[in-house]
């Protein structure tokens, strides 16, 4: 037997009671309402973003926690430079804008910044040597708005001269050289405590699981006993989607839309694929694209007949299909990639649910992108079963169904492999409420 490239393991966490999840192809998992398919789509999503973004998430992090030294230095530019002396500062406020910016934690970025906290204080303090006007307007707010950064009150500090300017800028460069040394420790030691956090917010009580483990090859990546993030291989790029209507939507509360939509409107790099033109011609009948024009954000629906929608107008189905298109269009779907899609068939037409089934079945076999579906619907569910043997790739589904366990409220996950029988038996119970309702 294989051995599965993932393995989630999760036991007493919210609606989950035990949870053993193979993922290495199409999971499919089935459940009633409240079963925990959203807390465990949550719980991949949030574990591989950190898993496999961690530096990023690191200097987005440290960029953060340099915000009010930046600030600091931006009202030092904007007020040490005369009008006449407009292009330096305009210069200036460039650097510093591009070392803000600046996706890197290394030595090298640090020293950048000291660099410039060292032309910002040589410049005040000449200022401050030829008895300039501005310097006694500038004095008593600086000082004050490094107290702030430092959080100190001592006496030495609320009673600054010129030497003790000095010492505060200083002080600056240690709080820049803290910030930047616990990143770098980070980077290096990869502490899973960033997942850990980045999972309590998401979940309003921060209640981390009881046992929570994601294995590649059977070796933790992430474990409650394990105190580093391993980097995974079979995923480098995850991708969350439960609605199509978030499409166009940016700047939400919701980390996972706002990520989605970055990744829908990067570049589109032709020749598009077949699949692309599959879902062009077979089903949504034209292309779907970003507005090219300078001041343009929309995402646009061209129909086969040449008329041109703003996505956001057309029906929900075409969108459900469009972030398939985009993402297919700008090379986000690979044999590396890991879409997780939560009920996919509820804003489809019953031939489109298994026109989607279709399209995912194929991304799977031609692409090797990875599947992790939570799903209500009959067709959707027998669509990725046929669809797949006829495919010859039924090795890879593999379905999963939240069953109630002793416990009230809490779900066992049942793995079926292929044999989709209990689930339909778990459908026919809305039959049965027909029947006791209807009578």
């Amino acid at each position: 037997m294989s051995v599965p490239q993932i393995r989630l393991k999760v036991d007493g966490f919210r609606a989950v009671a035990t949870a053993n999840i193979i993922i290495d192809g199409i999971t499919v998992v089935a459940g009633e309402n409240g079963s925990g398919k959203s807390t465990v789509s949550k719980l991949l999503y949030y574990l591989f973003k950190t898993a496999c973004n961690y530096d990023v998430l690191v200097a987005n992090e440290l960029r953060n926690d340099l915000d009010e030294i930046f600030i600091f230095l931006s009202i030092a530019v904007s007020e040490l430079y005369a009008v006449d002396d407009s292009e330096i500062r305009n210069e200036l406020r460039e650097q510093l804008h591009n070392l803000k910016n600046q996706k890197q934690v290394s030595q090298e970025q640090m020293e950048r910044w000291r660099h410039f906290i060292a032309q910002v204080q040589q410049t005040y303090m000449a200022t401050a040597d030829k008895n300039d006007k501005r310097y006694s307007r500038l004095k008593r707010r600086w000082v004050y708005i490094l107290k702030d950064i430092l959080r100190e009150d001592s006496k030495e500090t609320q009673n600054a001269d010129i030497e003790s300017d000095s010492v505060l800028f200083a002080k600056i460069e240690e709080l820049l050289e803290s910030h930047f040394k616990t990143a770098m420790g980070k980077v290096n030691a990869r502490p899973a405590s960033l997942f850990e956090t980045a999972l309590s917010g998401v979940f309003p009580e921060g209640i981390l699981p009881g046992h929570l483990e994601v294995q590649e090859y059977d070796e933790p990546i992430y474990s409650k006993d394990k105190s580093s993030l391993s980097i995974p291989f079979s995923i480098q790029n995850v991708i969350y989607t439960d609605t199509p209507m978030v499409i166009g939507k940016d700047g939400t509360e919701v980390d996972y839309w706002n990520d989605l939509n970055e990744l829908l409107r990067k570049k589109s790099r032709p020749p598009f694929s077949n699949l692309s033109q599959i879902i062009s011609k077979d089903v949504i009948k034209g292309d779907v694209s970003i507005d090219e024009s300078p001041s343009g954000r929309a995402f646009l629906y061209k129909r086969a007949d040449g008329m041109t929608f703003d996505l956001q107008d057309c029906a929900t189905g075409i969108k459900s299909f469009a972030i398939l298109q985009l993402l297919l269009n700008n090379g986000e779907l690979n044999d590396k990639t890991l879409l997780i899609i939560d009920e996919p068939e509820v804003h489809l037409h019953p031939q489109w649910i298994v026109e989607y089934a279709r399209i995912i079945v194929m991304l799977n076999k031609h692409l090797g992108v990875k599947f992790f579906i939570a799903s209500h619907d009959p067709d959707f569910v027998g669509a990725i079963r046929y669809i797949s043997e006829k495919e010859g790739n039924l090795d890879k589904v593999n379905y999963y169904l939240a069953d109630k366990s002793t416990k009230d409220y809490m779900y066992n996950y049942q793995h079926l492999g292929v044999d989709i029988d209990p689930i339909f038996k778990s459908f026919n119970r809305a039959l049965e409420r027909i029947d006791l309702y209807g009578a």
